[in-house]
């Protein structure tokens, strides 16, 4: 019989390998410079906006704020119907069709509408489609829920559609089925490219012909500095196979926890059914509807992209200057990243280590990709957190690692 501490230690093993909390491995050195995380940068945060409203929102309806929500008008699993409706509303002045506010579910942020739309769509062994590479938390949940996972590479202009037709008559062959398609189609992370015009109307055609559902993830969508706005790929579907996801993490706060989820009515009543918590907090939701309505987050959002642009652009700079010529990366158009990959004459493993060493950190292109050997050759460089006077002397220690770690002929 194990002792207790052998237990923990046995689950919490099982949990790693599927990707829970073992899946991330932290340094014990000091970090300096972290290009690990796509987090905002704090001096973004609208922290007099957000404690005016709060005071607002309590002062106001109390009551209202502070308990689960009112269960009668669904405000409880579906959350606050203020922010939703003017969720909604934005959704239909981009040109999208008409939102109905029940296809519209708040969420702790991102993450859990992810969470949901797997858990009530997908059942174990049940096959997902994902582009290659894309956000490791979703890799993560892939794995703690026991789904197959086909992997659809990526170029310039985003998902390769033609290999995808690949693998839908591939897995027809064998009696399977994809049936749902999670796509970053603005701005994938980590790449940071975007499915071109054609291919969403391509990708959108081709849901109608195999009848699976596309989860899209927008969150960078509004973080765009330059280039043409491309369509969500929600607002062209006229059919319902497509759901977005948005979130205020990326252009207010995280710590805020306030996501959503959009879709058919039918589609979002099946997420809330299977959601296990009680909604999100109503506190929050109301100040970000206050915050919206106030005319708050459309100058916000182009504020802040003024300056990730700044730092778009001084952290190419430097690679440039000091990884030169053992990194290659493209410029993205927006979102908080460059996807850097090493010269094959350098060491990836050595590079992290070393930059670890010397306080320096990003994240590892595998982790975007799962298990095997895929992005070995890869970082990912988030740049957004890392104050602007502290971004070269970061970048910098990472070019003299690169240069320490290259392989003798």
């Amino acid at each position: 019989m194990s002792t207790p501490e052998e237990f923990i230690q046995s689950m919490y093993s099982v949990m790693s390998s599927r990707g829970g909390p073992g899946y991330w491995k932290t340094s014990a050195k000091p970090v300096t410079w972290s290009f690990d995380a796509g987090l905002p940068d704090p001096t973004t945060f609208p922290l007099d906006d957000l404690v005016r409203l709060s005071d607002k929102v309590l002062r106001r309806d109390p009551a209202g704020a502070l308990q689960y929500g009112a269960g009668p008008d669904g405000s409880t699993m579906y959350g606050f119907g203020g922010l939703r409706e003017l969720l909604a509303e934005q959704a239909q002045r981009s040109v999208g069709p008409p939102v109905d506010i029940r296809g519209v579910i708040l969420t702790s942020g991102g993450v859990q509408a992810i969470t949901l739309a797997l858990q009530a769509f997908l059942n174990p062994t049940d096959v997902i489609g994902m582009e290659a590479p894309t956000w490791n938390m979703v890799v993560a949940r892939v794995r703690q829920l026991d789904l197959e996972a086909v992997a659809i590479p990526l170029d310039e202009d985003g998902m390769l559609l033609d290999v995808l037709e690949e693998r839908l008559q591939h897995l027809r062959a064998q009696g399977k089925r994809l049936k749902l398609l999670y796509t970053q189609a603005t701005f994938n992370s980590p790449t940071g490219v975007s499915l071109s015009l054609p291919r969403r109307q391509r990708l959108l055609e081709m849901a109608k012909e195999w009848e699976f559902l596309i989860l899209e993830d927008n969150v960078y969508g509004d973080l765009r500095f330059e280039g043409s706005a491309l369509p969500s790929m929600f607002s062209m579907d006229d059919s319902g196979f497509v759901m977005k996801i948005g979130s205020f993490s990326k252009t207010i706060a995280p710590g805020l926890r306030m996501g959503w989820l959009m879709g058919h009515p039918e589609a979002i009543a099946a997420i809330a059914a299977v959601r296990g918590d009680l909604g999100v907090s109503q506190w929050t939701a109301r100040v970000i509807a206050e915050y919206i309505s106030e005319g708050l987050l459309e100058p916000h959002i182009a504020e802040v992209n003024q300056l990730y642009r700044k730092k778009r652009d001084l952290a190419a700079s430097v690679l440039e200057e000091r990884c030169s010529p053992w990194v290659s990366f493209h410029v993205p158009e927006g979102g908080f990243n460059h996807w850097v990959e090493l010269d094959e004459h350098v060491d990836s493993a050595a590079v992290r280590e070393l930059g670890l060493a010397q306080g320096v950190d990003c994240r590892p292109g595998e982790k975007f990709f799962g298990e095997g050997e895929s992005g070995k050759s890869h970082l990912r460089i988030a740049y957004s957190q890392v104050p602007m006077e502290e971004i070269e002397r970061g970048l910098t220690v990472l070019g003299n690692a690169i240069k320490e770690s290259i392989r003798p002929d």
